[in-house]
């Protein structure tokens, strides 16, 4: 085989990936809880029922950290906690719970985690919602803070009530080394 062959055969794997890059880095962090606290929830009919509410859940800066370019972020929604902390609310009648988000960009609210109550629970204060939502971060490079939305049904706590809301989340990022570079 004459050397102007081999490296036509070496260069030919290059040459068919087109302009993109060959090398990608992936990193993923360990699971960060944020908490917002005493976010106060309205009391309700004492009959089953659903109720919704909207809160902006802060942000801050986690988006300035994400390289430009060719980059996928992904924000991994893992664990969202209301804890009761004024009102003294009975919440072992809350049947499902759901959270879900709603970007610039859409009209309704993608579902992220969903919480349904166990068969044997007799008395709690606290409601976990469990998942593995995940969310395109690179939908919310501009925004300072997420439109979350909580829904409830089953039998709520009939005065107003308030709580800490925890969300807990990890961050996975796929992108070009020629970015974090140049």
């Amino acid at each position: 085989m004459r050397p102007s062959f081999r490296i036509l055969l070496i260069a030919l794997p290059l040459l068919t990936t087109g302009c993109g890059s060959l090398f990608y880095v992936e990193a993923e962090t360990d699971e960060v809880c944020k908490t917002q606290r005493n976010v106060s929830f309205p009391g309700s009919i004492p009959i089953p029922g659903t109720v919704s509410q909207t809160i902006n859940f802060p942000i801050g800066d986690i988006t300035d950290t994400i390289p430009q370019g060719s980059t996928e972020a992904q924000l991994r929604v893992h664990l969202f906690e209301v804890t009761a902390t004024g009102g003294n609310p009975e919440l072992s009648g809350v049947e499902r719970a759901s959270v879900a988000i709603r970007l610039p960009s859409q009209t309704t609210p993608t579902k992220l985690l969903e919480y349904r109550r166990p068969a044997n629970q007799t008395s709690t204060q606290k409601i976990s919602a469990t998942g593995s939502g995940v969310l395109d971060l690179n939908q919310l490079l501009d925004q300072d803070e997420l439109e979350l939305t909580l829904e409830a049904s089953g039998t709520l706590p009939q005065r107003d009530w308030t709580a800490d809301v925890r969300v807990c989340a990890g961050l996975w990022l796929r992108t070009d080394v020629l970015d974090l570079i140049f």
